[in-house]
């Protein structure tokens, strides 16, 4: 297998994966092999997370009153009947505030669109036939004649460009049309409309009805970007147009909701088009998609932010709300810089990034910036009784370390609430099931019987939280050279074991993204900073462990975790994880002046860490990870030439972990640990169990990752060891 899924597997609470450039599973990977990557997963999106004819989708858009619904009704009524007695080529008495001309000229490429059947030679004059149908209703809202123009929240209209690759995008894909929000004052015509981070939504078009699905798996492609672009969507709509068939897309955190076919040919079809395009037109904008507690700011790019450390500012910037449950006060921030997009259409879509107080003056200072995290978490119903909530054991640890000050640094919430949305006259938690709710529909969770017409309501509950804290990092890549690379990893670490024994909370997911760099001035040794507890759990200060449970990122994924062992899940694993990370990185480089070429990262071993099914994945991990000749001849051996002493760290990691001689190796059944180590002088480390007489056979029930655990104490003591010499070596250096 060549992907990074496995056809019909959900690796859930995995983290989700992105094949965009420089992301961590596009390693070793051209820009083509990227690109027919990322539509292999599309198609894997369709064929495993869509649900199809959910006749019930519409009311995900609806006015959020009951007036307000009987307002879209009457509008879609009366737009329907003026299209259809045009079509019928009825002449229309001149009304008003309605230009008859106008719509009239609309009408004729609708027409033209009534007639193409289930397929047409290309699908070009689609996008012309959908954007006159959609200015059509723009125009007919826009009418005094359509009654009241007050209750009209905006006006949906299309790009004047079709068939083009927007400014924002990174790659070279082109989207068929898109629509934009725009005041109801506007005038009614197609618009300029050149970034994902100005779209509602995309319109993928297909020549025939039987591409559907290559247009739904078009769609998803594209619609990523506008997570992406735009960090105020909670969830994202889209369209497919397929010859004379259009169908509403609604697109979640965990599954992609497809309307029954809209038949442009048949009125009942065209009307049920319009609908969507009214109800668009009136809903709040959270039934859009969109986050009303965080506000894209206008003109942002002219903002005057001040701080010569402030770095590179966001030409789009966001005001964010960040409620505290426990000081029952709201803070409102303004971002300066964002650390991390939503880059997959499922998943958490987290979001993070730098930020400030807003005072209101257009004036910032870096003096006391922030980072914000926003994410939509795994969560236990009812979510504020979840006992894995980020928010309740960050506040563990800082009430811990509040008390008893350590010398690493540590992640320090400042405020954390699950996110709240403002619904008839009262605030609700925004959840899966707030958004459901709002539909009038009551989500199913998914361990219950799927049952078979209401399978796609089987959704597992997620939970809105932000976070605003303290350091701010930069990402690890910021690390100038192997000693700063060392000893961030070394402060990170210290970290993670001091949250272990004084706050019993395991972090399960050691990965690049969630170690960061702090500097307190430009010549002072950068520390290390461990974030992301989305996948941490409590766990007793004495046993240490959890139950079995895959989670992680999946190349820093230890192999029990990767294959979901039957056994307690410890410290070992995320120490194995910190393992994987100093290979990963020694081989990709950890500067870009370092970095190897995709063509050469896509010959070395390692990169089955990122391919195939997780069984897969364990396999090649077991092998490499068996003995030290084994790792130092596929992995370490391909570090980055210039580095000397990442490749002793990984040796001596790798020899805590899999060189003790109660249980050495990885594999089942075969002879292990042997061979001597490049690095004499770090024997005094293991105090004897380095192997000598690790030539024993394992296999059966004997497997060494479960044999491991009973030794944890010991292999810990010895990774400290690890830990101590080399930040002492790399301080040296530096």
């Amino acid at each position: 297998m060549s992907q990074k899924f496995s056809d019909g597997l959900k690796i859930t609470p995995c983290k989700s994966r992105s094949s965009k450039s420089g992301a961590v599973c596009s390693f070793g990977m051209s820009e083509t092999e990227r690109d027919k990557d990322e539509e292999k997963y599309a198609k894997h999106l369709v064929q495993n997370y869509t649900h199809r004819d959910i006749g019930e989708l519409l009311g995900f858009a609806k006015p959020a009153t009951t007036a307000g619904q009987k307002a879209a009704e009457l509008k879609t009524d009366f737009i329907s009947d003026l299209m259809e007695r045009i079509l019928a080529g009825e002449k229309l008495a001149t009304k008003r505030g309605l230009d008859s001309s106008l719509l009239v000229q609309f009408a004729r490429k609708i027409g033209k669109w009534t007639k193409v059947g289930s397929s047409l030679k290309s699908e070009k004059p689609l996008y012309e036939y959908f954007s006159n149908f959609a200015l059509f209703v723009a125009q007919c809202l826009k009418s005094k004649t359509a009654s009241k123009t007050s209750d009209i929240a905006r006006l949906i209209l299309p790009a004047e460009r079709t068939d083009y690759k927007p400014d924002d995008s990174n790659d070279s894909r082109r989207i068929d049309v898109g629509l934009a929000m725009h005041s109801i004052n506007a005038s009614v015509n197609w618009v300029s409309l050149n970034s994902y981070a100005d779209m509602l939504c995309i319109a993928e078009a297909k020549k025939s009805r039987a591409l559907d699905k290559d247009a739904l798996a078009q769609l998803f492609l594209y619609s990523v970007n506008i997570y992406m672009r735009q960090p105020n969507r909670r969830y994202v709509w889209g369209l497919t147009i397929c010859a004379d068939e259009v169908y509403a897309c609604l697109m979640l955190n965990d599954g992609f909701f497809v309307s029954p076919a809209m038949r442009i040919s048949e009125p009942g079809g065209r009307k049920m088009l319009i609908s969507w395009l009214v109800q668009w037109s009136m809903c709040p904008e959270d039934r859009l998609g969109y986050d009303p507690t965080m506000c894209r700011v206008p003109n942002s790019d002219d903002a005057d932010v001040g701080g010569s450390n402030s770095g590179k500012v966001d030409d789009k910037r966001y005001t964010i709300d960040c409620y505290d449950d426990k000081s029952q006060e709201t803070t409102t921030y303004i971002t300066k810089r964002t650390i991390m997009s939503a880059d997959d259409m499922l998943g958490r879509h987290t979001r993070c990034f730098v930020a400030t107080r807003h005072s209101g003056s257009g004036t910032e200072s870096s003096a006391n910036e922030v980072v914000i995290k926003d994410a939509w978490s795994p969560a236990k119903h009812p979510p504020l009784e979840d006992p894995r909530d980020e928010i309740k054991l960050l506040r563990k640890i800082h009430d811990t370390f509040e008390q008893d000050t350590p010398d690493h640094i540590y992640p320090n919430m400042l405020a954390g609430s699950h996110v709240r949305l403002d619904q008839k006259d009262k605030s609700a938690i925004d959840t899966t099931d707030a958004i459901f709710n709002a539909a009038g529909v009551d989500r199913i969770d998914p361990s219950s019987d799927p049952g078979t017409t209401s399978a796609w309501k089987h959704q597992p509950l997620r939970a809105h939280r932000r976070i605003a804290m303290s350091p701010v990092g930069h990402s690890i890549k910021t690390v100038q050279n192997e000693a700063e690379l060392i000893i961030v990893l070394v402060e990170a670490m210290n970290c993670y074991s001091s949250v272990l024994s004084q706050c019993g909370v395991l972090h399960r997911d050691i990965s690049t993204n969630n170690i960061l760099v702090v500097r307190d001035g430009e010549n002072k040794i950068p520390r290390g900073l461990l974030i992301d507890f989305d996948f941490a759990v409590n766990v007793d200060t004495h046993e240490r462990s959890a139950r079995p449970e895959r989670s992680g990122t999946m190349p820093f994924m230890s192999i029990a975790n990767i294959l979901n062992l039957d056994t307690p899940r410890t410290a070992l694993d995320d120490w194995e994880s910190l393992l994987y990370v100093v290979c990963w990185l020694a081989t990709v480089g950890i500067t870009s002046s370092h970095r190897v070429p995709d063509a050469e990262l896509g010959k070395k071993p390692i990169k089955y860490w990122r391919i195939g099914s997780p069984e897969e994945i364990a396999i090649a991990k077991r092998t490499h990870m068996h003995s030290d000749d084994i790792f130092q001849s596929n992995i370490v051996e391909k570090f980055c030439a210039q580095y000397k002493l990442l490749p002793r760290f990984a040796i001596a990691l790798h020899k805590a972990l899999f060189g003790n001689s109660n249980c050495p190796g990885a594999l089942l059944g075969l002879k292990v640990y042997g061979g001597d180590s490049s690095d004499d002088d770090d024997d005094d480390i293991f105090n004897g169990n380095s192997g000598d007489s690790g030539n024993k056979p394992t296999g059966g029930p004997n497997d060494p990752l479960v044999k491991r655990n009973a030794h944890v104490d010991e292999i810990l003591a010895n990774l400290e060891k690890v830990l101590g010499k080399f930040k002492r070596k790399a301080i040296a250096v530096l």
